[in-house]
């Protein structure tokens, strides 16, 4: 909070920093943009000015303008931004709390709040939101004048995997109890058994709860929860009394503090825990993982008992365990650690690759700056070390067509190894444009009566999953191309196997083409879609940024403009960075004179100008800004050798105005020989005519070929022929 007030000493020294280290960002983050490396964060501005969720910020926007109007008491839901805080989150609370009843001038402001939802696996050793959980629980204890704790473990995850859970209005209710009860004056239930501690006894603990959370007493009870949250009619609050069954979800450990499942039984007021596995226990929990589904401890009320874990009469939290620690961070350590040692390929040489003949054949990918690299491609040995982008690559001769497969091995002088099997040296056409090329096959495995075709030897298609579509800036690395599920692997035209099979225009067009002898592959990819998510991938986003930067054409200009903002070291990026730093300036010196003069606090600007961000002009589409489609779908596989690139468009790769489709289509055919690192690149292209696309024109492009249609195709079948017949 310092660093962002320029009224003292610190925050103009903050400023001063940030006006020196956005230079110097500009000049290292466009060199490593350009060259595909890994780019510096930009620098932000200073402490809380430059963060979306700092310190005070919701407080001053949503909190601040309507203090002092009159209320009753406060509620909060607890999101999940702060589940990893651990014991800090207590502090923070209780300073939530104190500030809001401070601000209204109300020293017993009445404060209800809900503990974290079910979210995640049901594996009992998976802690998730149970450690924030506790700490909450913890925050409860030490906070009891009006404050009301709602416990929410026994609600079954609705969507274990998504993290927006749909019961919201048993919660409600909950929360209502307390109100009623503490404000309203109503003689009803408001919480559960609350937590209070265990006694151990030889083999046996007992667990007590606060006497006046019980209402009546313990009892086993059931929620007839859904895990389909479509059957809401099966969800009933408060719990049913279920006397039939037994407690779950408790666990007890001994001195080596694994837990174990225990059986649990209610004795009068408390809870009799035992394990056979645990003769001597020292710890104990209840429901302490992210989704202890069905979890069934209740008083006669119906409502939940808080969950808890405590070893030795302590709290126990993940950030206690060292080993634990340690290992997560082992386990994100690629992602967070700059040294984390690496040894990436290029991503299109998996097993079953075909490179392209009578080409250099390049081998690249990254590794940890200054370690050698060595690569062995079917006898030939090359030798290098990565550069301070950790970059390396090596060119190998070219080579005649072959079907007999070679091996390539790599190996660094930090024991990082990578093998790739079962290279071939062929052709390889490059399949840009529609999804239409990507998500028709060859064969539908889904037709039971439909014969495979026959399968075509030594034809390989390559294929991406992921549900990552486009970035602003070239990728490269592999774990920066986009989370979740990934996967990049080669496919063989065979369909009697279930994992194969290639998709229709790469089957058609090697059948047609029938080069007996020469390994045909594929790399398939496509971008673009109509409907409500509607997003264009026109040729000028398939283009790369040394392609189109140049371009003259007026209509490009906004667009370009717009992409040039991606690449700070481009003059229009250090424009807008130098007018940046300007409204800043200004705007410290307008805080700083009000301050001298004496002025309200709540006059001041909200916030300091904001950085120009790209992709966020209000004139310019993401999706139309050039290069995004082939930042994704194609510079993290190249420089690679191909024998050519094929073009077919759908409605969506038109873009906004068909009359410049033309001149998009031309300078993207411009590009493709810097892009594959060749002299010159085989174009092929389908142009559809102003029968389908008002306003279109064909495009003049030196040495391509191309055929024309005036329907879009249900079927890329006769298309591929065709285009089979002009390829050289």
């Amino acid at each position: 909070m310092r660093d962002a007030d320029p009224l003292t000493e610190q925050g103009r020294k903050a400023y001063a920093r940030y006006y020196e280290e956005l230079s110097q960002w500009q000049d290292a983050a466009g060199k490593a943009m350009e060259l595909g490396g890994r780019v510096p964060a930009r620098p932000k501005l200073p402490g809380i000015a430059g963060m979306w969720r700092g310190p005070s910020q919701f407080f001053n926007g949503k909190i601040a303008p309507v203090v002092p109007y009159a209320i009753r008491g406060a509620i909060w839901c607890q999101g999940t931004s702060n589940s990893g805080d651990g014991r800090i989150y207590a502090a923070r609370m209780e300073a939530l709390v104190k500030g809001w009843r401070d601000a209204w001038g109300m020293p017993d402001l009445p404060f209800y709040f809900t503990q974290m939802q079910c979210y995640g696996s049901p594996d009992p050793d998976n802690v998730g939101f149970a450690d924030v959980r506790q700490v909450q629980h913890v925050f409860f204890q030490n906070n009891r004048k009006n404050v009301g704790m709602v416990v929410q473990s026994d609600l079954n995850s609705a969507r274990p995997q998504g993290i927006h859970y749909f019961n919201k209005l048993h919660p409600g209710m909950r929360l209502a109890r307390w109100a009623l009860a503490k404000d309203y004056g109503k003689n009803v239930a408001y919480t559960g058994p609350i937590f209070s501690g265990y006694r151990v006894n030889g083999h046996k603990v007992t667990v007590v709860f606060e006497k006046d959370s019980l209402f009546g007493g313990l009892m086993v009870g059931n929620k007839g929860m859904a895990k389909d949250y479509r059957e809401p009619g099966k969800f009933v609050e408060p719990a049913r009394p279920s006397p039939n069954d037994s407690l779950n979800h408790f666990r007890l450990c001994g001195a080596d503090k694994k837990w174990h499942a225990a059986k649990a039984k209610i004795v009068g007021d408390t809870v009799e825990v035992t394990s056979d596995k645990v003769p001597a226990p020292i710890g104990v929990q209840y429901a302490y993982s992210a989704v202890p589904e069905n979890s069934n401890l209740y008083n006669k009320a119906g409502l939940p008992a808080t969950p808890f874990a405590m070893i030795n009469g302590k709290y126990i939290f993940e950030e206690d365990d060292l080993e634990k620690a340690a290992a997560l961070k082992a386990k994100y350590a690629r992602f967070t650690d700059p040294d984390y040692p690496i040894l990436q390929v290029a991503e299109y040489y998996r097993d079953g690759v075909i490179l392209q003949r009578d080409q250099p054949i390049r081998v690249w990918g990254h590794a940890n700056e200054g370690v050698t690299v060595k690569i062995k491609l079917g006898g030939a040995v090359q030798t290098v070390v990565a550069n301070d982008l950790q970059q390396w690559s090596v060119t190998f001769p070219a080579r005649k067509a072959s079907t007999q497969p070679i091996t390539v091995q790599i190996t660094t002088s930090h024991n990082h190894s990578r093998t790739v099997k079962d290279i071939l040296i062929g052709d390889v056409w490059y399949l840009t444009g529609s999804t239409q090329l990507t998500s028709e096959w060859a064969h539908d495995r889904r037709d039971k009566e439909a014969k495979p075709p026959a399968t075509l030897p030594f034809v390989r298609e390559y294929r991406r999953r992921t549900a990552a579509s486009s970035f602003a800036t070239p990728r490269k690395r592999r774990f920066e191309t986009g989370g979740g599920r990934y996967r990049t692997y080669w496919s063989a035209a065979d369909f009697t196997q279930e994992t194969t099979g290639v998709t229709m225009f790469a089957y058609e067009f090697a059948k047609a083409l029938n080069r007996k002898g020469i390994p045909q592959g594929f790399m398939t990819m496509s971008s673009g879609q109509g409907g409500r998510n509607r997003q264009f991938a026109s040729p000028l986003s398939w283009t790369s940024f040394a392609g189109v930067r140049n371009a003259k054409h007026p209509a490009f200009k906004t667009r370009l403009d717009e992409l040039f903002l991606q690449y700070p070291n481009s003059p229009v990026a250090r424009k807008a960075a130098a007018a940046h730093v300007t409204e800043v300036k200004a705007f410290v010196q307008d805080l700083i004179k009000a301050g001298q003069r004496g002025a309200d606090s709540s006059t001041f600007a909200l916030q300091a100008p904001a950085f120009p961000e790209p992709g966020q002009s209000e004139t310019v589409a993401n999706d139309t800004i050039p290069t995004y489609a082939y930042n994704w779908n194609i510079s993290p596989l190249t420089p690679m050798g191909v024998a050519g690139v094929i073009w077919i468009p759908s409605a969506s790769n038109i873009g906004e105005n068909p009359a410049d489709y033309a001149a998009e289509l031309e300078v993207y055919a411009k590009s493709l020989p810097q892009i594959y690192g060749q002299k010159e690149i085989q174009f092929l292209y389908a142009q559809p005519t102003a029968a389908i696309v008002e306003g279109i024109s064909a495009p003049k492009i030196p040495g391509a070929q191309s055929i024309t249609f005036d329907q879009w195709p249900k079927s890329l079948k006769e298309m591929a022929v065709k285009m089979a017949n002009l390829a050289q």
